[in-house]
């Protein structure tokens, strides 16, 4: 018997389900079936994102969710930064019911909140932003930042046929994504039913931030009210 509610959740670019397990965790907990997407070439080595296109991240999306559909009748997709893109490229099917954008980029590189985050490093002397800012530069190809903006450009368009119920969140001090592409999404989508929320206190990887309890709960309250 299929159980009611599943959430599909996909992660972002050079990521892995990690990014969002807590959400995921956080899920489970409260009765919803959970499946990870596993994007192809995201297993953790640089060389493994070579050759890989932007087709092979959707239609990653798409058997992650022809294989959650198998258990749940009713399915939302939560996709976080890039993931976000590829929620909004999978096909029309009938069962999703609801579509969750977390950090998705439209304008990506916030470069003023990078350079308060430098200024911190050195303020502070820990350097810890450093660290992830060249340990993130290493470790995503060339090729596959230009596969990322060939989806970036093409979901750009793909926002206004999105007729789903959305939520939209956005991390104020994220230094990857500038929210402006929050409002991007919220505005050109066009479903009649959409939420737009702004976190303050929360980086980029917002589900393990400070704010995570309060957006995991607001996430749920959307899925409470559409399914």
């Amino acid at each position: 018997m299929k159980n009611k509610i599943g959430c599909l959740l996909i992660h972002g670019l050079g990521g892995r389900p990690a990014e969002i397990a807590p959400l995921a965790e956080y899920m489970q907990s409260r009765g919803i079936t959970t499946f990870s997407a596993q994007l192809k070439g995201h297993i953790g080595k640089k060389d493994d994102l070579e050759g890989v296109s932007y087709r092979q991240w959707i239609e990653s999306g798409e058997r992650a969710f022809e294989q959650l559909s198998n258990l749940c009748q009713n399915i939302f997709v939560v996709g976080f930064s890039m993931g976000g893109l590829i929620a909004a490229n999978l096909p029309r099917y009938n069962n999703i019911k609801g579509i969750i954008t977390l950090n998705t980029p439209i304008y990506p590189v916030n470069l003023s909140r990078i350079i308060k985050n430098l200024m911190y490093d050195i303020k502070t002397r820990k350097f810890d932003h450093l660290r992830s800012y060249v340990l993130s530069s290493v470790k995503i190809p060339f090729s596959a930042l230009i596969e990322f903006l060939k989806l970036l450009n093409i979901t750009k368009s793909q926002f206004k046929d999105l007729c789903y119920p959305l939520f939209v969140a956005q991390a104020m001090e994220d230094d990857v994504v500038l929210p402006q592409s929050a409002l991007y999404i919220y505005r050109n989508a066009n479903s009649p039913n959409k939420t737009i929320k702004f976190y303050q206190k929360a980086n980029h990887f917002i589900c393990h931030s400070p704010i995570a309890g309060e957006l995991f709960s607001d996430i749920l309250a959307f899925i409470e009210q559409h399914s």
